[in-house]
């Protein structure tokens, strides 16, 4: 399961190192807050610019769209809007990096 390719960074020409990283999602206009903990991607070791493989980010994209679409379609709040977390468990980098 070779998630993380070698690569060097696009900003700086750094090496990138595989890692594990949180992203917080909001929308405008939106009170719902989405964490996830625990993506795998390249991060530059001198500027940390962060690239997330096409097919994980797509795979969020796919857990997190529809928490906004039902905030958004919801017509009356009974209840403040929630802040929702999504954790992945922990791999071993050897294995998301291909090491």
């Amino acid at each position: 399961m070779s998630l993380i390719k070698k690569r060097k960074c696009p900003e700086c020409s750094g090496e990138m190192e595989a890692k594990l990283i949180n992203l917080n999602y909001k929308r405008e206009g939106v009170d719902l807050e989405v964490e996830v903990i625990g993506i795998p991607a390249n991060v530059c070791a001198r500027c940390f610019y962060r690239v997330i493989p096409g097919k994980v980010a797509k795979y969020i994209d796919s857990l997190v769209d529809p928490l906004f679409e039902t905030e958004i379609s919801c017509k009356e709040k009974l209840l403040p809007s929630p802040h929702v977390g999504i954790q992945f468990p922990f791999l071993d980098r050897n294995t998301y990096a291909g090491l």
